[in-house]
C-alpha cells in the first residue's frame, strides 16, 4: 500500500515481571521461535505497507538485534524499510516518555513522509489484521481517525486496563477504561488509522494541552471536535498485558483450534531464521502437546510446554505446562511444572520447581538453581 506509513507503538505500560527487566514486551520470546513483535510486523508486511517506524519506549538493544535489517519481514530499504524511533530526550522520565512525545521528537519521520495515512498499532495485542481493509473503511468514512475495536465476551478477564468504546452511528462518542466489571465490551485494539497531516496537527495540539498526554488521552480529549470512525475487527486477537496473560496466551497456542486461527497459509507470520540443527529425541523421550524449536535435546518427558532453541532436557526429567527460553537446560531427574525459564537458565541442583498456573515460577536469564 503505497499511500500508508506504519507505526508500531511500544509505549504501552505493560510489564511481564522479570521477562521485561532487560527487554521490551515486543522482543520477548513467543512460542519458542518468534518475538511478540513478529505478529504486528507481519501484519504490516502482509498488508503491503513497506515503510514502518517503531516507537521505542525503552531497552532497545534486544529489539535491534531481533529486527536487524528487517529483511525477514520483507521490508526493503529501497521502498521504505524499518526505522527505530527512540525518544532519547525523555528516555529516563516515565511521565514524559510516551508515544506523543516520541512522535514529536521524531516529527521529521512524519513530516518528510508523503503518504496520506498513518496506521498505528501495538505489539502486545496479537492479531492477524489486514490493515488494507481498515484503511479502505477509513477512506470511505470521511473521518479524521479510525479506531479498530473488537467485541469480546470476556472483558472481565482480559484487556483489563484497555479502553472500550461507546459507539453511535459507527462513530466513537467516548472512550472508557475497562475495569473488568462487565463481560461484553467493544474493546479498543489500540490500532488507529489517522490522516497524516491531521496526526501532525494533533501532536502539536496535545503538547499545548498537556505534556503528559499520550495518544489515548489525546483522542479522548479531542473526541468532540474530531470525527472518529469505529471499525469492527472480527478476527483473532489476544492481549499480552501481564505476566499471567503471557503465560496463559502462550499455552493456549498449544490448542490446535487457537493456533490455526493465528497461523494461516495466506497470512504468514515471519521471523528471523537461525542455522540450528534438528531436535534430538532419545529413545526414552516422551513429548506431548508441545512446541519444540530446533536444536533441542530431549531425554525426558515434555508435556504441554514450549521449548526454545537449543534447550536440553536431561534423562528422566519432567517438564509440564512450562516455557523454556533458548539455551536453558534441565538436569536429569528434575521436575518442572508451571515454570518460565529465561535464556540460558539452568536447573542443576534443585529437583523440583512447581509454580501456580495463575502465577508461574520464574527463573531469571542465566541463573543456576
Amino acid at each position: 500500500m503505497a499511500n500508508v506509513v506504519g507505526l508500531i507503538n511500544l509505549h504501552s505500560n505493560v510489564s511481564l515481571k522479570g521477562l521485561t527487566e532487560r527487554r521490551p514486551v515486543a522482543s520477548v520470546s513467543f512460542l519458542g521461535r518468534y518475538g511478540v513483535i513478529d505478529f504486528v510486523l507481519s501484519n504490516f508486511s502482509n498488508s503491503r505497507i513497506d515503510k514502518v517506524g517503531i516507537l521505542v519506549k525503552e531497552k532497545p538493544r534486544s529489539l535491534l538485534k531481533h529486527i536487524g535489517s528487517g529483511n525477514a519481514w520483507n521490508f526493503n530499504s529501497k521502498r521504505g524499510g524499518i526505522s527505530l524511533l527512540y525518544d532519547e530526550k525523555y528516555a529516563n522520565s516515565n511521565m514524559y516518555n510516551h508515544d506523543i512525545n516520541n512522535m514529536l521528537e521524531n516529527i521529521a519521520f512524519l513530516e518528510k513522509s508523503t503518504e496520506d495515512y498513518v496506521v498505528i498499532s501495538p505489539a502486545h495485542i496479537i492479531t492477524t489484521m489486514d490493515f488494507s481493509d481498515v484503511v479502505e473503511a477509513h477512506e470511505k468514512s470521511g473521518c479524521d481517525v479510525t479506531v479498530v475495536y473488537k467485541k469480546i465476551k470476556n472483558a472481565n478477564e482480559t484487556f483489563i486496563g484497555s479502553d472500550f468504546l461507546k459507539i453511535k452511528d459507527k462513530q466513537v462518542v467516548d472512550f472508557e477504561l475497562n475495569k473488568g466489571n462487565r463481560k461484553d465490551r467493544s474493546i479498543s485494539l489500540e490500532t488507529y488509522v489517522i490522516n497524516r497531516k491531521a496526526l501532525i496537527k494533533m501532536l502539536y495540539k496535545a503538547q499545548k494541552v498537556s505534556v503528559f498526554y499520550d495518544l489515548r488521552d489525546t483522542l479522548n480529549y479531542l473526541k468532540d471536535e474530531m470525527k472518529i470512525n469505529a471499525y469492527e475487527y472480527k478476527g483473532f486477537a489476544k492481549c499480552i498485558d501481564s505476566y499471567a496473560a503471557y503465560f496463559k496466551t502462550s499455552l493456549e497456542f498449544l490448542d490446535i483450534d487457537v493456533s490455526t486461527q493465528a497461523f494461516k497459509s495466506n497470512w504468514p507470520i515471519f521471523t528471523n531464521t537461525n542455522d540450528t540443527p534438528p531436535s534430538k529425541y532419545l529413545k526414552d523421550a516422551e513429548v506431548k502437546s508441545s512446541y519444540i524449536a530446533n536444536g533441542v535435546f530431549v531425554d525426558g518427558v515434555v508435556e504441554n510446554s514450549i521449548l526454545g532453541r537449543n534447550v536440553k532436557i536431561g534423562k528422566g526429567a519432567v517438564v509440564k505446562n512450562s516455557i523454556l527460553f533458548s539455551g536453558s537446560s534441565v538436569e536429569a531427574g528434575a521436575h518442572l511444572e508451571n515454570v518460565i525459564m529465561d535464556k540460558d537458565a539452568k536447573v542443576k541442583h534443585v529437583k523440583e520447581l512447581i509454580g501456580d498456573v495463575s502465577d508461574p515460577l520464574y527463573v531469571k536469564e542465566g541463573d543456576i538453581v
